[in-house]
């Protein structure tokens, strides 16, 4: 199963923006789930290229583009971190790949707790689940619930 993790990219929040998704990696590293497959738009991207207000690095804009669609369409399901971790700017590429994720129909996971998402009738309507955290994701075992139900059945 592919996993595309979702999320704000900014040069000056590029610990808090990859910290979330390492700790979902490393968590599910001990599961040895061979076939377990992270897609991360970080991925083959030369981070520290990444502006301060991550509106540019050294990849080319239709790059990005294109990279991060295919790994929404080769995705199984979508984990999407809401937080800017403080920036005022917007989730503009995120948003992107969540449209691309419902036109697709694949299920998307929300990770917030802002209402502006939360309580949104699009947003409500596109994600099978909504978390408030991290760690939520991780307790309640719900990338598990898509892994168990797709990847291979035991009773």
């Amino acid at each position: 199963m592919k996993v595309y993790l979702a999320g704000f990219m900014s040069g000056d929040k590029l610990k808090e923006t990859t910290e979330w998704r390492k700790a979902i990696r490393t968590h599910y590293a001990v599961k040895a789930w061979t076939d377990l497959i992270w897609l991360d738009p970080y991925n083959g991207k030369d981070i520290g290229t990444i502006t301060k207000d991550g509106l540019k690095s050294s990849v080319p804009a239709h790059a990005i583009v294109h990279r991060d669609y295919a790994c929404v369409r080769d995705a199984d399901i979508i984990v999407a971190n809401m937080d800017t971790f403080g920036s005022t700017r917007p989730l503009t590429g995120t948003m992107c790949e969540l449209a691309w994720a419902w036109q697709l129909r694949k299920p998307i996971i929300l990770i917030t707790t802002d209402k502006n998402y939360t309580c949104h009738p699009f947003m409500t309507y596109f994600a099978s689940w909504i978390v408030d955290s991290v760690d939520t994701l991780l307790k309640e075992k719900i990338i598990d619930y898509f892994y168990q139900g797709t990847v291979t059945a035991k009773y």
